[in-house]
């Protein structure tokens, strides 16, 4: 899940409860916020609130059943974090399609917490913050599929449009099946359950969730170190980003990164990312 691994996370959890921290007072949910830390103001679109635009619905990082009732999430409590020491009081999550967030065509948002890869092509677009996270890319399939390193290629591949995993098929991976394009990870999963693509790519710590909450329908088969690290996007010229960067670095130096992936993320991946085979992309 990053470059420290799930077993070090979690070992960190009675150093990281001994660091104070408030329980949000329901402006952040169900979030923990680091109490007594540095500010770094944020300049919001809207006075007072920080506006986070990502594609819905995204529960394990973004946790509720509308963007209004969103309460936690890995994602949701950075986000949470960072309004925090922002100087800001209040989250919006509003629904955006990844096509217009990576292409610069989302307007009325302040950033875009969504485990993105800051690749030079989407850098024309947009800006994006320094790293706060590796990911790399899993290959999710049914249960009792064949799929293997060497028949990947020969089956139907479904990508989100714009991902990093489309560039890799399409320039990688020498496909002789069909690949299908998706607008969003849920309907990739529609296709996936109703055996219209036989497989799909995606970032590991997003298959992973999704093939633990199928009841042993679907499974990880293996992974390729196709990714990266991923960054929070802004609307280009943002002034946010420099203060976002420095809140990130006091968030890396007080635990408060490692803190939100031990409670948030690490029990929703159901494995660890480091026992998930690792496949060659030559």
């Amino acid at each position: 899940m990053s470059k420290v691994s799930i077993k070090t996370l979690l070992a960190s959890v009675a150093l990281l409860a001994a660091v104070p921290a408030m329980a949000a007072d329901g402006a952040f949910g169900r979030c923990e916020l680091r109490a007594d830390t540095a500010k770094h103001a944020l300049t919001p679109a809207h006075e007072g609130v920080l506006t986070i635009a990502v594609p819905l619905p995204s529960p394990q990082a973004y946790q509720g059943n509308t963007p209004e009732t969103i309460d936690g999430g890995y994602l949701y409590c950075l986000g949470a974090e960072i309004a925090n020491r922002g100087g800001l009081g209040k989250i919006v999550v509003k629904n955006a399609s990844f096509e217009s967030l990576v292409t610069g065509k989302g307007t009325d948002f302040d950033m875009s917490i969504w485990d993105l890869f800051p690749t030079e092509e989407r850098k024309k677009s947009v800006d994006f913050s320094g790293s706060y996270r590796f990911t790399d890319t899993g290959v999710i399939a049914k249960a009792g599929s064949d799929v293997t390193a060497e028949t990947l290629g020969s089956k139907r591949i479904g990508v989100l449009l714009g991902s990093v995993q489309e560039k890799f098929v399409r320039e990688k991976l020498k496909l002789t099946g069909d690949l299908r394009i998706f607008q969003s990870n849920d309907d990739m999963w529609a296709a996936l359950m109703a055996n219209q693509i036989d497989a799909a790519l995606a970032d590991t710590e997003t298959a992973l969730p999704r093939a633990t909450a199928s009841n042993g329908a679907l499974k990880v088969f293996g992974r390729y170190p196709v990714g990266g690290d991923v960054a929070i996007l802004f609307p280009k010229g943002s002034k946010n980003v420099a203060p976002t960067d420095e809140i990130l670095a006091d968030m890396r130096a007080d635990g408060s990164l490692e803190g939100i992936e031990v409670k948030w993320l690490a029990p929703i991946l159901g494995a660890p990312v480091s026992t998930i085979a690792q496949w060659s992309t030559e």
